[in-house]
Order: C-alpha cells, then structure tokens, then sequence
C-alpha cells in the first residue's frame, strides 16, 4: 500500500513538473508564412528567437528566460512564438534581416514587417519588459477608427510610394509609373453603389490616356473576390488588393464601422468577414484622389457618404 502511495506521488509530482515547464513561451513548429495567418487570425505579433546551435546566451535563454512563467503569459497572449535555427531553417530569414549576432529576436506585424529588432541575453524580468513595450507600441497605434475620424489625405501632401498585386498576382508599384494617377477607393463586390461607379467610369479610358493619367482602383478584398467585381463591371481598369489596408491607410481613408453595422454586413453580405485581410471588418472610404507625376495630391473628393462619388466631369477637369 505504501509503496502505491509512493509511486503515486511520483507521477503526480512528475505530472506537476511538466506543466511547470510548460509555463514559459509556446513555440510553434510552424513556417513563417503559416505564423503569419494565425497571427492575423488572432490579432497578434509574431515573435521570432533566432538562434544558433553554437551560441550559450542561446543555450541560457532557452533554459532560464524562455520558461519563465510571467514571460510565457505576456508572450503566448500577444504572440505567434517561433524558434528557428540561423544556420539551418533560418538562413533565408538571417539574411533578410542582416542578422549577425546570436541570440537576435525579431518582433514582426502579422505581415512579417519587422516591429522591432533586439539582440544578446536578457534576464526573464528584463525580456518581459521588451515583450510588453513592443505588444504595448502595437496596441496603442492600432485604435480603431471611426469613419468620423477620418479625414483623408489632403491636396499638397506626398502619397508614399506603395506596391500591390492584382487579380492575376501581378505587382503594380507607383514607383514605375510616371503618368498620373487617378485613385479610386471601393468597398468591394458586394457594393452595389462601388459597381456601378466603376461602370460609370469605363468611357473615360480614351480621354485619361489623352491626359497621361492611369486610374487604378484599390479594394480592400482578396483576388478571389477581386475576380466578382471584374465579371459585375466588366472593368478593364487595374484592380488592386490592399492587403493588410497600407494603401488605405497611407491616404488616411480606412475607417471601422460601429458594431450595427458590421453585424448588419457580417449577417447580410456573403463572405463578407472572409473576403479581406483580416475579421476586423474595416473599410475605405468611397475616396477618388488625383497624384501628379511626383505623387503629391493635386485634386481629391472625400465624402464619407458611400452613395456620393466624384463626378467624371470633375475628375477630367482637374487632370
């Protein structure tokens, strides 16, 4: 009998040990590409220890730092955590970055756009700091805004160069082109208002090319559903997919709609939630800006009234 009790409180006690272990950071044995997803699934960062077989503050971190329980709890909370080794899987991603120096820890977006980059050893209490200050710096600049907040770039400002795909997965990037650009923002497929605006627009082409102007349309949906906006306007226009919004952001018109509404589209619209980037259910305002050759503004019409678009005329006018 003693000896069942004995070796009962063994496994329990063994049991115990395991999930203490368990308490640190949850590394995922998972590509990069793969923590990207789930990071934007969950809303999170991803968290990268790059390391390498050879390196102790590697080997001590691992052992001492990475088990902690308080560092586990804030990164598993706001992290996708990977583990990769520089001189094997890691070697790609050790380039990219410029990595030299082991360990060095890569703090990423959801779309692998470095947030922040430290190296060396740190304690548990000192690497806690640095997950909670770059979990905080995300948070803090990712409030939500309401489409009263937004404003839109305005004539005179300089529109950062930006690159996206197209239905086909071809790049379009406004550092190639040289003409003018005609910006046209939509809300996607689904609209009925953003289909029939784009249809307006198709007898333009010969008087825009006239003008050494291109017009470029930026949705907000992935190429799938990029595909049903072609077959519903029969658009021979370039269609862009802003992932992750940049495009949108960069002209300062994405905006949250409040919770009615998002149900309203969530219950009534068709892949609604599925058709974008994330489940955030941001969108663009319905915004047509003018960029001059050097990419500065020269003409906009913002209306946050998504059945108020510019008028051809107008646009024509001011090319």
């Amino acid at each position: 009998m003693t000896k069942k009790i004995i070796l009962s409180l063994c496994f329990l006690l063994a049991i115990f040990a395991n999930a203490q272990d368990k308490k640190g950071i949850s590394f995922q044995k998972i590509s990069l590409e793969t923590a990207k997803q789930i990071a934007k699934k969950e809303n999170k960062l991803i968290f990268i220890d790059v390391y390498t077989t050879w390196c102790g503050p590697c080997k001590l971190m691992k052992k001492k730092t990475f088990t902690d329980a308080k560092v586990g709890e804030i990164l598993n909370k706001n992290f996708v955590n990977l583990a990769i080794d520089a001189e094997k899987e890691g070697v790609a991603l050790a380039k990219e970055f410029n990595i030299v120096n082991f360990p060095s820890f890569l703090f990423l977006d959801a779309n692998g756009k470095l947030v922040q980059y430290d190296f060396g050893y740190y304690n548990a209490e000192q690497f806690l700091t640095i997950g909670m200050s770059v979990a905080n710096k995300i948070s803090n600049s990712a409030v939500p805004k309401t489409i009263d907040m937004v404003k839109g770039k305005m004539v005179g400002d300089k529109i950062p160069d930006f690159s996206a795909k197209d239905h086909l997965g071809n790049m379009f990037s406004t550092s190639n082109e040289k003409e003018k650009l005609v910006v046209v923002f939509i809300r996607g497929q689904w609209c009925p208002y953003c289909n029939k605006y784009i249809e307006s627009l198709q007898n333009i082409s010969p008087e825009l090319q006239a003008k050494n102007a291109k017009l470029v349309i930026i949705s907000p949906e992935k190429p799938e559903f990029i595909e049903k906006t072609l077959e519903k306007t029969k658009t021979s226009y370039t269609v862009l997919y802003d992932e992750g919004y940049k495009i949108a952001e960069a002209f300062d018109v994405l905006y949250t709609p409040n919770a009615k509404i998002l149900d309203l589209y969530n219950s009534k619209v068709e892949g609604f939630a599925e058709s974008r980037s994330d489940n955030s259910g941001r969108l663009p305002v319905s915004a047509t800006f003018i960029l001059d050759e050097n990419k500065i503004i020269s003409w906009r019409h913002f209306n946050p009234d998504y059945k108020e678009r510019a008028a051809i005329e107008d646009i024509l006018k001011q090319l």
